[in-house]
């Protein structure tokens, strides 16, 4: 009796030590997953504009209006399916109508604006994962061009909270979203000499 307790003990304590690293490689894993998912969308996201002239309009997955991704997969095939975030379905900000679970903000038009050639005058996207801490640092929703933050602020307006870029200097779970960014601008808060710049639109070709 006393050696099965013995072998029970000692099965606990391998348990306590293996266990922690296994959720560690399991975290990380997802965090490179994101990476590569974000880098295909993102290639996705250039072949649309190069036929299109402008990236496909927001996608939230809490937002049934937003679902700008499943303009990569319809009725032109980019991508053959969008990837799903592989921290949305833990976040429990997933949506009931959205499946893929990306936040992604863009310059592009919507359709109505599209029609009558109204262009954006800078073509930038940033898609977003939740990253490790499961919540959401993309706080700025449709506004995201006028976004500023610390350090980051070449923006003439205020308005709004930049988002948190996911860096694992403070261990594996640390705050702040997987960020894919493309465009014109590739850093910072995508602000040119004021928000109006940037989120309005100038008449196409006729």
């Amino acid at each position: 009796m006393i050696e099965l307790l013995i072998v029970i003990a000692i099965i606990l304590i391998l348990i306590s030590i293996a266990l922690p690293n296994f959720l560690e490689a399991q975290i990380r894993a997802k965090v490179v997953q994101a990476a590569g998912n974000g880098r295909s969308i993102g290639i996705a996201m250039e072949e649309y504009r190069i036929d299109f002239g402008f990236y496909p309009t927001d996608h939230d997955p809490d937002d049934p209006s937003q679902k700008g991704l499943y303009q990569l997969t319809s009725p032109i095939e980019y991508i053959s399916a969008v990837p799903q975030e592989p921290f949305a379905r833990d976040s429990g900000l997933l949506g009931p109508n959205d499946e893929l679970g990306w936040e992604m903000a863009s310059t592009g038009p919507n359709k109505i604006a599209a029609a009558v050639g109204l262009l954006p005058k800078i073509n930038a996207f940033g898609l977003a994962s939740f990253g490790p801490d499961l919540r959401d640092h993309f706080p700025c929703g449709d506004r995201w061009t006028i976004c500023v933050g610390p350090g980051i602020d070449p923006c003439s307006t205020g308005d709004g909270a930049a988002w948190t870029d996911y860096a694992p200097t403070n261990g594996t779970k640390s705050i702040g979203d997987i960020m894919t960014l493309g465009g014109d601008l590739t850093s910072g808060n995508y602000c040119v000499n004021g928000w109006k710049r940037v989120s309005g639109f100038s008449q196409g070709p006729t």
